[in-house]
């Protein structure tokens, strides 16, 4: 009996593929592989402690999304008596003709085909999760996805984030100037500069560490160990000359030194009454019960993004249409502004596809 159970927890508790492999060949091929008659229960320990590597493979941030698109999915099919997972295409083409047509109460407009597109690949995350072929990939629903994406009659909000430039990054720093706090005042210089001139996403900002930081002679480096374009750990390196218009060297600089810090996150909380830092913890990487722990002390992407909104709003600018994007979309527009070639956009915001910068460039004047 104990090793019908152990077997049975090596091949459902977690589901392991190439990463070149197709969903379609794991389905048809998984019967294929060589396959042990019994396995001892003396790898049991590895197996699990392997499989759990499979956590990272999306980030908590995607993850949370997924689950809440997935939820929102599960409730639909509750609702009409129906399976969620497997479930069948038809039940997925009729959940996007209700998803298609509801309205956004703040907003008042339908839901984005990005929104509905992130509904979609929730529902195939799980079901690969799960071991099923995604009812997402059925011709029929791409079909109804592809139409979708030409249909000019649907009332959506096409605007996106505005870019943070020079003159609005100017108007943000005489707003923090007004800051009775030294600290407060000097952090989120840092902030909003380093965020610019390096065009990063907020979770990047959120995650530096001061030693990712290298005050050279005429720049500064930054190391990003992990990115949204980085996710298997390359060595990317950020280099922000010094002589550009508001750049981040002595803001970052200021910052470490008067907040006395010489590890760990480089953006730190701060006090209800801005005078001193809050008490810094992280979890131990060889604590056994760092699931446990709370980690605090630290500013994460929503409060960088809570810290952008506070100080346009200050500024006179519409927050509505500006928010932390803004600083790595500033980037990239300013740098056009700038006469810099792609070639040097992209190696700036780490951008793999010229094509991308795209969305972010607005015509010069």
């Amino acid at each position: 009996m104990k090793k019908s159970l152990i077997k049975n927890s090596l091949e459902h508790t977690y589901s392991l593929k190439d990463e070149n492999t197709t969903d379609t060949d794991l389905i048809q091929n998984r019967d294929k592989f060589f396959k042990e008659a019994h396995l001892p229960l003396s790898i049991l320990d590895d197996y699990q402690n392997a499989a759990q590597e499979t956590r990272y493979e999306i980030s908590s941030n995607t993850r949370r999304i997924y689950q809440s698109s997935f939820s929102i999915f599960e409730q639909y099919c509750q609702q009409h008596q129906l399976n969620a997972l497997p479930a069948d295409p038809r039940t997925v083409i009729s959940f996007i003709g209700q998803q298609k047509e509801m309205i956004q109460a703040s907003t008042g407009k339908q839901l984005s085909k990005q929104t509905l597109n992130t509904r979609l690949a929730a529902i195939r995350f799980f079901h690969i999760q799960a071991g099923f072929h995604s009812p997402s990939e059925h011709p029929l629903v791409l079909r109804v996805m592809k139409g979708l994406s030409r249909n000019q009659y649907r009332q959506i909000n096409e605007y996106d984030q505005q870019p943070i430039m020079y003159d609005e990054l100017e108007l943000l720093i005489q707003v923090i100037d007004q800051q009775p706090q030294l600290l407060t005042r000097t952090r989120d210089k840092a902030i909003l500069q380093l965020g610019l001139q390096g065009g990063f996403r907020r979770s990047e900002l959120a995650n530096i560490e001061v030693s990712h930081i290298a005050f050279l002679r005429d720049k500064l480096r930054v190391r990003l160990p992990y990115s949204k374009s980085n996710q298997q750990g390359q060595k990317e390196w950020k280099v922000l000359p010094k002589s550009e218009p508001f750049s981040a060297y002595d803001a970052v600089k200021d910052w470490i030194r008067l907040a006395g810090i010489t590890n760990g996150h480089l953006f730190r909380s701060l006090s209800r009454d801005g005078r001193s830092l809050r008490e810094y913890h992280v979890r131990d990487k060889q604590d056994e019960n760092k699931d446990k722990l709370r980690q605090s002390g630290f500013l994460r992407g929503d409060d960088i993004y809570q810290v952008i909104k506070k100080y346009c709003q200050k500024a006179g600018l519409n927050a509505d249409f500006f928010g932390a994007h803004s600083l790595r979309s500033g980037c990239v527009t300013q740098l056009y502004e700038n006469d810099k070639d792609h070639l040097y956009i992209m190696s700036r915001t780490g951008h793999n596809d010229p094509r991308s910068l795209k969305h972010y460039l607005k015509p010069k004047d």
